[in-house]
């Protein structure tokens, strides 16, 4: 279907300017909304479950076998899980460039095919080197489908819906840990004189989303201007929205200046730190649940069993995390509840003097870490317009913020167990510093928003195209505290 002739350049007058939706047209957005939730946001929020599971299966295979057959060390798993970081830092904004220059249904699904079949390859490794080397090279893969999603999210959904999806997305791959372990577990307890009992659990994790990869190009579309899934009359609607939001996707072109925005953009450096400390704290219970756990003296299986309990309280927390911000009155207030709740946690294993209390710990941080992690990204996204400066932003927050998880992976060592006292200190210092960082945030928006009511910038003078750029630079924008 040809797209509706947007104009961008000559709607620019209309730009942050108020839309109030009456009577039918409420009908008519709630409509759009549903058949985007069913169609699209399933079929990502589906394939970031099973991004979780190739991700998390190599913690599952280190209690499978893994180790003692290629004969690793505790820094050799730890090289591997940080290679997987490396991997993905690098290949971030190339990535969302790529985005923007390509079909993004094509991008996303050749995306979690690409890393799919990484992962089915890691059942080939022979020594430590090749498992780090496949994992750097599963990072680089799969780092378009992350910030790509969320990218996607954005201009396909009003403002005041992103976070909420975000939200849903991202606990999403709770759903994906609820899942692996107890698949990690009966697939550990499969003995064959043909295969170990790890290379199966790359296969099957590495099969399933390949599976799903294939389905993208027909289940996902490009634009909403462009779709064929939803009535002109919805489509005339959203476009009116995404034009008064500035979020119209469909221009293929990159704006330089946008991307300058975007890393120039103190505010967008303070939202990575959020998202560089969060992932930090938040990772713990994806790499090492199950070595935590069996350090409490459960055993391999039924640890990487238990684990789906953990991630159960992982999904719960990234899921309503944006229910307590409506609760709360804003983003910033519900990630202070977050942090506190998470240092609540890391302090107790800290002080704990036995396993039961330990596990007590390990339920609490992992239910609050994942909330800051999963909700600052879309907060950012809500608060940034333009058809480049999102999709920068969000891919270089999440690459600068992947990182996180690299210093976690060298503090949580063998010879610590079962305390684990300097990875839990680490953390803690992590999530003190991610409440800081909101506070100084939260500060900043406050300011710049009474700024804006106090004595707003004369645009008059500007060219249309110079309006559009302003981005959320834009006078008549309110950041959303």
């Amino acid at each position: 279907m040809d797209p509706i002739p947007v104009a961008a350049e000559n709607n620019a007058h209309e730009i942050n300017k108020p839309l109030e939706l009456v009577g039918k047209d409420k009908d008519v957005l709630a409509s759009y909304v549903r058949k985007c939730d069913r169609r699209l946001l399933a079929y990502l929020c589906v394939g970031y479950g099973l991004d979780s599971v190739n991700k998390m299966a190599l913690s599952y295979a280190k209690v499978a076998g893994l180790t003692k057959d290629l004969g690793l060390s505790g820094t050799d798993i730890s090289v591997a899980l940080g290679a997987y970081y490396l991997g993905s830092f690098f290949f971030q904004l190339p990535s969302n460039l790529m985005l923007k220059r390509t079909r993004p249904r094509w991008w996303l699904s050749a995306a979690m095919l690409a890393w799919s079949t990484v992962t089915m390859c890691m059942a080939l490794s022979k020594k430590p080197s090749d498992l780090a080397g496949l994992r750097f090279l599963f990072g680089a893969v799969q780092a378009g489908y992350l910030t790509g999603s969320l990218y996607y999210i954005s201009y396909w959904y009003p403002r005041d819906l992103v976070r909420r999806r975000t939200g849903w997305f991202f606990a999403s791959s709770g759903v994906g840990g609820i899942i692996v372990g107890p698949l990690c577990s009966g697939l550990s307890a499969i003995h064959s004189p043909h295969i170990a009992s790890w290379q199966l659990i790359f296969l099957v994790a590495g099969a399933c989303s390949a599976l799903w990869s294939m389905l993208g190009p027909r289940v996902l579309q490009d634009f909403p201007d462009t779709a064929t899934f939803i009535t002109d009359e919805e489509r005339a609607l959203v476009t009116r929205i995404m034009v008064r939001q500035n979020t119209v996707a469909s221009s293929q072109s990159v704006r330089l200046r946008q991307v300058v925005m975007a890393m120039a953009d103190h505010k967008v450096w303070l939202w990575t730190i959020i998202d560089f400390c969060a992932n930090g704290a938040t990772q713990v219970n994806g790499m090492f649940g199950p070595t935590i756990i069996a350090s409490q003296g459960f055993s391999p299986v039924a640890a990487q069993a238990m684990t789906s309990l953990t991630n159960l309280m992982a999904t719960a927390g990234m899921a309503s995390i944006a229910y307590v911000a409506r609760l709360v009155g804003g983003s910033a207030r519900a990630l202070w509840i977050s942090n506190a709740i998470t240092a609540l946690g890391f302090i107790l294993a800290l002080a704990s003097q036995s396993n039961a209390t330990r596990m007590v710990a390990l339920f609490l941080f992992s239910f609050a870490s994942p909330q800051p992690a999963a909700h600052a990204p879309a907060w950012m996204l809500a608060n940034l317009q333009g058809n480049t400066k999102p999709a920068m932003a969000a891919a270089f927050s999440s690459a600068v913020g992947g990182l996180g998880p690299l210093a976690t992976a060298f503090v949580y060592r063998d010879k610590d167990s079962p305390t684990f006292r300097l990875g839990h200190s680490v953390c803690l210092s992590m999530t003190v510093a991610a409440a800081i960082a909101t506070l100084v945030l939260y500060v900043v928006l406050r300011r710049e928003n009474a700024k804006r009511d106090r004595s707003p910038a004369d645009i008059s003078d500007l060219t249309p195209e110079q309006v559009l750029d302003l981005a959320d630079d834009h006078p008549d924008f309110r950041y959303k505290l």
